[in-house]
């Protein structure tokens, strides 16, 4: 980056929510802490998650995280440090965590749409959803219409 970064600002009327695209040659831990600022001035509304990894609570910020789901009556979060408990209800997480970044896939589950990589339509009736790291999960088939109308597919 140099040590300079070129900023343009855009007034358009037409626009409700601000829009920030970062055009780069390649994704830097410079980049990540841009990111992250922006984000960070962003989300005060929206509380970092505290989670449990045995008898060491660790706070997640919601940006790290990339799916939320129940396994064995358990409600576990599946962050970029790896997949932690989290002493709450899925229904309580899903009041916490931003409705722009986090999307109900089953009532098991709540996946962040920004570290998705990508949905694979090509089963009928279900979406495979693939996520940055490499992992993926399946979408529940009764959520597939709330889904595809969120991505605005219909």
């Amino acid at each position: 980056m140099r040590g300079t970064i070129d900023i343009d600002i855009q007034l358009d009327e037409a626009c409700s929510d601000p829009k920030i695209i970062i055009r780069t040659r390649r994704k830097t831990q410079e980049i990540e802490n841009i990111v992250s600022a922006i984000e960070n001035c962003m989300e005060n509304g929206y509380p970092m998650v505290p989670a449990y990894d045995g008898d060491i609570m660790v706070l997640l910020s919601q940006r790290e995280i990339y799916r939320a789901f129940v396994e064995k009556r358990k409600l576990l979060v599946q962050a970029e440090r790896g997949v932690f408990v989290v002493r709450k209800t899925l229904a309580e997480m899903e009041s916490i965590l931003s409705g722009n970044r986090f999307l109900r896939i089953s009532r098991s589950e709540i996946i962040n749409l920004y570290k998705v990589s990508n949905f694979d339509f090509s089963l009928s009736g279900t979406i495979h959803v693939h996520f940055d790291d490499g992992s993926s999960t399946w979408a529940a088939r009764r959520y597939v219409r709330a889904i595809q109308e969120i991505l605005g597919l219909l």
